[in-house]
């Protein structure tokens, strides 16, 4: 996974606002940029999809390395009618497909329905399946995933079945609506973009707001925004050669940081007592932890607020954070000790890091809590952390 640096992320999205009242040519926005063989087995309703190719337009334009969302709505019901935008027939009863918003003046502008095979694995070389936990790592119920399905089916223009697509593409990326009613006052279009609509139904139905603001500075919301949010975890994907699958198996993963012991602050006197605070990741251990610390994001920062520190002591952070592991696949604890510090950037402290293999953490599976053991000494600062690893009916 890439990530770019901030400055082309300014870059970028200042050639979004030139391109919100630029022509556009048709049917770039959903041109396929590669395939992949994600299964949609194990994938429920609700899910979010993010897809990107290294190196094509859209990757350069949209922050991040991913550049498309969709939304997993299931199999076509016996008695249900599901307009394929793309091929433009009714789909067939059993045919797995998803709902999300693209420009495409052959195919339908805005929102609307297509396969999976279509929008997941004809779009892209790269694809990660996220899946939402409530705050306290608590899954979504059946009920409150048909409901995020529902809510975007009910912002169709055309009707449920998506025929014809609408409401309109928006391409005022940097704003985000929550109905697709709305006017977005930047692009002047009422409508979603992709990932504003994954954003939307989530914020609309659960009141989780999954926009992590790590790669578009507040603007808008992307996918990479939704990879890093605290509430989402990666359960299925292919990226390169590596592909796996959500069938194989997915568990809870809690985490407790009870206690760090900081041997001294990085702010000694006359700066004052040092603002601490925690950054952490848990989850896919092969999904690179970098800016947005995908699986739980910031720990410690607001909105808990700084906790200050003056000298040698322990801070009782007794905070949890939660992702989910496929069976399948390597997994990562990582928990970072920072002081904030205005006046000459911010000091990270020692880092404490667990690392396993599929078959190492298999082990722990419905075993209880484990620990770090007390204040474990990684120099300048110690750490108390515990975990476990929970079956979970999802």
């Amino acid at each position: 996974m890439r990530y770019g640096s901030r400055l082309v992320t300014v870059l970028a999205f200042s050639l979004l606002l030139i391109m919100v009242s630029a022509p556009v040519r048709p049917s770039t926005a959903f041109a396929s940029d590669g395939v992949n063989q994600v299964s949609y087995a194990g994938v429920l309703p609700g899910d979010m999809i993010i897809l990107g190719t290294p190196g094509s337009f859209f990757d350069y334009l949209i922050p991040g390395a991913y550049s498309h969302s969709v939304i997993y709505c299931g199999l076509v019901q016996a008695g249900e009618s599901v307009w394929d935008r793309t091929n433009k027939v009714w789909m067939s009863v059993g045919t797995p497909y998803v709902i999300h918003s693209t420009k495409s003046d052959v195919q339908g502008n805005g929102l609307g329905f297509d396969t999976w095979a279509t929008a997941v694995n004809a779009h892209a070389e790269d694809a990660l399946v996220l899946r939402v936990m409530k705050p306290g790592g608590v899954p979504l119920t059946s009920a409150e995933r048909s409901s995020i399905v529902a809510f975007l089916k009910s912002q169709l223009t055309g009707g449920t079945d998506g025929y014809p697509v609408g409401p309109a593409y928006d391409w005022g990326w940097t704003s985000k609506q929550v109905y697709a009613s709305e006017t977005n006052p930047l692009s002047g279009v009422a409508g979603y973009y992709c990932s504003e609509a994954a954003w939307a139904a989530y914020y609309h139905v659960l009141g989780i707001d999954l926009d992590s603001e790590t790669s578009t500075l507040g603007l808008g919301v992307s996918p990479d925004d939704l990879l890093n949010s605290q509430h989402t975890s990666v359960i299925a994907g292919e990226v390169g050669a590596s592909t796996w699958s959500a069938s194989s198996g997915l568990y809870k993963l809690t985490v407790f940081v009870d206690e760090v012991y900081y041997d001294d602050d990085y702010d000694p006197w006359p700066k004052g007592a040092g603002e601490m605070y925690l950054k952490s990741f848990s989850g896919d251990g092969l999904i690179p932890t970098q800016e947005g610390y995908p699986g739980c994001g910031k720990i410690g920062s607001t909105p808990d607020g700084y906790w200050s520190r003056n000298g040698a002591g322990a801070l009782d952070w007794n905070k949890y954070f939660y992702t989910i592991l496929n069976y399948n696949r390597d997994a990562k604890v990582r928990v970072e000790a920072w002081e904030d510090d205005d006046i000459d950037g911010d000091d990270q402290y020692p880092v404490w890091q667990w690392y396993w293999s599929p078959s190492s953490w298999h082990s722990y599976i419905n075993a209880g809590w484990y620990w770090s053991g007390s204040r474990i000494d990684l120099g300048d600062c110690r750490y108390t952390i515990y975990f476990r690893i929970d079956s979970v009916t999802w």
